[in-house]
């Protein structure tokens, strides 16, 4: 730390004026300092006019304020004469250089609206796959579809729940069905099966068997079953289910419920409505022996 050398104080300078003041005072500067909490050394430099050891002007000019005053003398007047007499200027923040922007780093505008156009594409991809508008639906839904003179239909009646709406039943051309994946042996339609289908949400449905004598697939049931209707079958042997909403159908043999033929937006096929073959999804499974061999 470089050391402050004491020169005697010129009459007709501020340092002097405040010396004068404190020895009149009968005070020490080491008082002063811990009065006025400034530090010793710069009690020191402003007695001695030694600026160029004295911080910066706005905290220069605040000591020896601080000093006039404990002096007994006017700290404004004080004030102005240290910036009147010291050399020691305000900081002036160098302005920044804004240079313009050099517009061929910009991307266009035909850039700009394509990556727009993309995104938007992109979000309105991701929220039609989110709300199962990409499931298959093999079958037309619309009330002009008409079957061909091959295909037989049968649309058995719907039974409302309570609140429920009116069952959509419109018969549709029936696609061909591998002979492998379906029962061959059906009879007529009797009394029902005691399988009932009821829809926790509004969900598409076809429900078919295979003719015996066409060996082609006949529906007996297609449409949207609306979110409270229940659908209950027909004593119609080797009946199987076609949806694109697995997990909104709830399926029942007799009161029973089965569980759930899959996820809510699951498209299951050639699933059998039979009594026995629901009720074998709940019966307990054996159970496997365990142990050392």
């Amino acid at each position: 730390m470089s050391q402050i050398t004491e020169r005697a104080p010129l009459p007709d300078r501020l340092g002097a004026t405040l010396a004068a003041a404190r020895v009149a005072a009968g005070r020490e500067l080491d008082d002063i300092a811990r009065e006025t909490r400034v530090p010793l050394r710069h009690l020191r430099a402003i007695e001695a006019d030694a600026h160029d050891s004295l911080p910066a002007l706005p905290y220069s000019v605040g000591f020896v304020k601080s000093f006039a005053r404990a002096v007994g003398l006017d700290g404004e007047v004080a004030g102005a004469r240290f910036r009147a007499e010291t050399s020691k200027t305000a900081h002036v923040p160098a302005q920044a250089q804004l240079e313009p922007l050099d517009e061929r780093r910009l991307p266009s505008r035909g850039l700009v609206m394509a990556s727009v156009v993309l995104l938007v594409l992109l979000l309105g991809g991701l929220t039609a796959y989110g709300s199962g508008w990409f499931d298959a639906r093999p079958e037309s839904q619309t009330a002009t579809a008409v079957p061909a003179a091959s295909e037989a239909t049968v649309t058995p009646p719907v039974t409302e729940t309570a609140n429920a709406g009116t069952a959509a039943s419109v018969p549709v051309p029936v696609p061909t069905e591998p002979a492998s994946d379906v029962v061959t042996t059906p009879v007529p339609a009797g009394p029902g099966s005691g399988v009932a289908i009821t829809a926790n949400e509004d969900a598409w449905v076809r429900i078919f068997a295979v003719s015996a004598e066409t060996g082609r697939p006949v529906t007996v049931h297609t449409g949207v079953i609306t979110k409270g209707q229940t659908y209950d079958l027909p004593a119609t042997p080797g009946l199987r289910l076609w949806t694109g909403r697995a997990g909104a159908l709830k399926i029942t043999v007799n009161g029973r419920v089965i569980p759930s033929l899959g996820g809510p937006v699951e498209t299951v096929r050639n699933v059998s409505l039979t009594p026995s073959d629901l009720l074998a999804r709940i019966a307990p499974r054996p159970a496997t022996a365990t142990g050392a061999p």
